[in-house]
């Protein structure tokens, strides 16, 4: 998907810390959030917008990004990379586990938890959760609920993490969880450039940052298959429906700044997987490649249809004709 994100023009960045101290709004389906932040040594609370998954009332927040001016809501500090770090006080403990990320742990659950095990709680829940049962009214069935709310946010902060140690923004972070859930990680490691085939708003070159983030070499077969489907993806949006082999290559050499003996050899492979088709020596996306027949199929079937049995186009519906072609 040829479709990257518009990068943004070089703004003063600056980093905040503080306590996340409510949630406002937050969006389930991009992550996108509006919270409220209060600072160390300062009155009052800040706003602060962006996503924000993975984060809960109670954590420590250090935020990357930049100050806007909202025209009804003011100004407000607009996150591009976000790190969490645990509660380390009684209070904040208590509102961490009291703030609903763990389904069925409310407020009355929280306290009881924090004054059975104090300062130790979070220590408890990650590396001892039978103990739990200690506590009155929890038993083996609402321990492993709460154990398992641990470790789906567990989860859902390590990939958030990892995503943003590659320099992946919070905003695109989200969306790639969004898409994979718990594959993400596996999925980022083993082939980044699925997230161009994947998730709106990412593009070869994004994908291709990302990649090189990871490790991925400069002449990976992987990265060579990707810039292959992106050079001929290009070519379309300039009008082309195909390529022949050596401009292909010459482009793809020239997008990876690879040597073009390497981009030839793994045509075949995309040949084999059909994500290119090839007709004598032309080379199609396979939509392409199918769409072209389409049309070429409808002109010959119309070509050989009496004149009598054509409708009257003089006036035509035109939306219509269109509805009742894609119908047959």
């Amino acid at each position: 998907m040829n479709n990257d994100s518009a990068s943004q023009p070089n703004l003063p960045y600056e980093t905040l810390n503080g306590i996340l101290e409510r949630i406002t709004y937050q969006n389930d389906e991009t992550g996108y959030t509006i919270a409220r932040l209060r600072q160390p040594g300062q009155n009052g609370e800040i706003t602060v917008v962006g996503n924000l998954l993975g984060a809960n009332v109670g954590e420590s927040l250090n935020l990357h990004g930049l100050w806007t001016l909202h025209p009804q809501y003011g100004r407000q500090f607009e996150i591009r990379h976000f790190t969490i770090e645990a509660p380390t006080t009684l209070d904040g403990i208590r509102r961490y586990l009291g703030s609903g990320l763990i389904r069925g742990v409310g407020v009355s659950t929280a306290a009881q938890i924090v004054q059975h095990f104090g300062l130790d709680t979070l220590k408890v829940l990650d590396e001892t959760p039978q103990r739990l049962r200690e506590l009155p009214g929890i038993g083996k069935k609402r321990a492993a609920q709460i154990l398992a709310g641990w470790e789906e946010q567990q989860q859902i902060k390590a990939i958030m993490f990892f995503l943003q140690s590659q320099g992946v923004s919070a905003s695109l972070s989200g969306k790639i969880y969004k898409a994979y859930g718990d594959a993400a990680i596996s999925i980022v490691r083993a082939n980044p450039y699925q997230l161009a085939a994947d998730i709106y708003g990412v593009g070869f070159k994004t994908a291709d940052q990302i990649a090189r983030q990871t490790g991925v070499p400069a002449d990976s077969p992987v990265r060579i298959r990707a810039g292959l489907l992106y050079a001929l993806e290009s070519l379309s949006n300039e009008g082309h429906c195909y390529a022949l082999r050596d401009q292909l290559v010459n482009e793809t050499a020239h997008l990876l700044n690879l040597d073009p003996s390497l981009c030839q050899a793994q045509i075949q492979s995309l040949l084999d997987k059909q994500e290119l088709i090839q007709d004598g020596d032309a080379l199609y996306l396979r939509a392409l490649f199918q769409a072209e027949n389409r049309v070429g199929w409808q002109l010959q079937r119309l070509s050989v249809t009496p004149a009598d049995r054509l409708s009257n186009f003089a006036g035509a519906d035109w939306p219509a004709l269109y509805e009742t072609m894609d119908s047959v």
